[in-house]
């Protein structure tokens, strides 16, 4: 029961400091604040940087990729090729 007087009683203190030193309080919310905001844009600015990290990792990842399919595709042709010419060479040699 006497939860909720001891509660009003801590919240009228608090009006009535807040009230008597208004500037005090007011100068240090806005100091809070900005510093609050300052930290936000840094962290907003950080994560910037992270998301264009990591577009660039993912734009570099995808062009290794392509590279190796080329590749691939390069070294299957060649296969191809070579197979094509043995068989010409055979067929050379049979007649």
């Amino acid at each position: 029961m006497a939860l909720p007087f001891i509660a009003g009683l801590a919240v009228g203190a608090g009006v009535v400091y807040a009230l008597k030193n208004s500037s005090s309080v007011k100068d240090k919310a806005k100091e809070v604040f900005g510093k609050s905001k300052d930290f936000a844009c840094s962290k907003v600015e950080q994560g910037k940087e992270v998301v264009a990290d990591v577009k660039d990792t993912v734009e570099a990842t995808k062009e290794c990729i392509k590279e190796k399919k080329e590749a691939r595709k390069l070294q299957e042709k060649e296969k191809v090729v070579e197979q094509i010419e043995k068989k010409d060479e055979e067929e050379c040699k049979a007649e």
